[in-house]
């Protein structure tokens, strides 16, 4: 059996603590004073297609703005309808293929409630070169930002 170092026990512990300890000071004042917690976010702001899964959102505190991110998931089959969903109801740019992928550029937009949120969507590594065989790639991805602090 290999021992763990004590550097590494100590890392170990100190995440074991944030993630059990619900009113740990460091994640406590990062998050306190922000108006919206990390979640479905497009289901809060009543903006997700039917056919799209929220996989999880995460905490990025490294990050500048420390943005909050939720990840969506959508079969390649019904990635054409959610395209055209967010074009219309948020302004999503059209999806372009670049390299080994179907990608749009960050697109920001406004909830009704005045938060700004920033949309991209990308598709897993292809060779489907024509938007008419999305059907042959399994999975795109729709990422989903809002920033916790001001620049």
């Amino acid at each position: 059996m290999k021992l763990v170092s004590p550097l590494v026990a100590a890392c170990l512990f100190s995440c074991l603590v944030l993630v059990l300890v619900p009113d740990t000071p460091a994640l406590t004042r990062t998050l306190e004073s922000f108006p919206i917690g990390c979640g479905d976010f497009l289901a809060e702001i009543r903006k997700k297609p039917a056919h799209l899964s929220y996989i999880g959102c995460s905490y990025l505190p490294d990050r500048q703005g420390k943005p909050l991110r939720a990840i969506y998931h959508v079969s390649g089959r019904f990635a054409a309808i959610t395209e055209g969903y967010f074009i219309k109801s948020i302004g999503l740019n059209r999806l372009q293929r670049s390299c080994c992928q179907w990608d749009s550029a960050a697109r920001q937009f406004k909830d009704a409630k005045g938060r700004e949120f920033s949309i991209t969507m990308v598709s897993e590594p292809t060779t489907v070169t024509s938007r008419t065989a999305w059907r042959g790639i399994s999975t795109f991805e729709v990422v989903v930002e809002t920033f916790t602090e001001d620049f």
